[in-house]
């Protein structure tokens, strides 16, 4: 049977279709006829639902719903030997802000984009369970990439915003370098699972081959180089059955 494999749009339209053709030979050999890449991931996750494509590397969020309604996440992305990450909370530097005065004030918050675990669905549920009225905040602006958001905050166009935080670092000392001073980490979230390989929940009667597929595609050390490179992680493992649905209640 010819698959489909579809590729998100984290690096970019014109990177990731580099990718896709870097990619198409490893993944060819895995039964993959086609490799695609994908504009935006609600496009992504509508076309795993529906079963245009038969599998997909996918955001946590993506990984969450289409597991929820029966798909499968058949590989987890491994990074500096972790299987999570989390979101640190920023503020400026010079900033007062703590955890048991922030409900006192109103804050003007910039985050990366809605479907961002680590730019917006995670700080924002930890503000939330910290007992911030995410209504009373003073704004909320999406601004489409980590970046923005900490040029906003060292400019004092904004009050908050989040990063992604893992075994490696905190993403605004690398994206920032010698302005990372200006920042500061004020809390941390929970971690959740990183990105991953989604199946279809309508190739759930090809489940078991996709999964052996890539079992053997990765038992190749040239092959699993290959994959694990161009998707930018160190490594890929198989996760526990149903461990992305939990972060569905993270949504509001």
């Amino acid at each position: 049977m010819s698959l489909c494999f579809a590729l998100p749009p984290s690096l970019g339209v014109r990177n990731v279709r580099a990718l896709a053709r870097q990619f198409a030979g490893v993944l060819y050999e895995a039964g993959f006829s086609t490799v695609v890449p994908v504009n935006s991931y609600e496009l992504l996750e509508r076309s795993l639902l529906a079963g245009e494509v038969h599998a997909a590397w996918g955001p946590p969020m993506v990984c969450a719903r289409v597991e929820d309604a029966g798909g499968n996440v058949v590989l987890r992305a491994l990074r500096n030997g972790s299987a999570s990450y989390r979101s640190a909370l920023l503020c400026r530097s010079n900033d007062n802000l703590q955890l048991d005065n922030i409900g006192a004030r109103r804050l003007r918050a910039v985050w990366v984009d809605k479907h961002s675990m680590g730019g917006y669905i995670m700080p924002r549920h930890h503000l939330r369970s910290l007992g911030v009225d995410m209504s009373k905040l003073e704004s909320e602006t999406l601004l489409g990439s980590y970046e923005a958001c900490f040029h906003a905050l060292m400019e004092c166009d904004a009050d908050i915003t989040a990063s992604y935080a893992n075994a490696k670092g905190i993403g605004y000392v690398e994206l920032c370098k010698d302005e990372a001073f200006h920042l500061r980490t004020f809390a941390y979230t929970a971690e959740c699972p990183n990105d991953g390989v989604i199946v279809s929940p309508r190739a759930t009667g090809e489940d078991l081959g996709i999964r052996e597929r890539f079992a053997k595609l990765l038992a190749q050390p040239e092959h699993r180089a290959i994959f694990c490179t161009s998707l930018g992680v160190d490594d890929m493992e198989e996760p526990p059955r149903g461990s992305y649905r939990a972060l569905l209640k993270l949504v509001v």
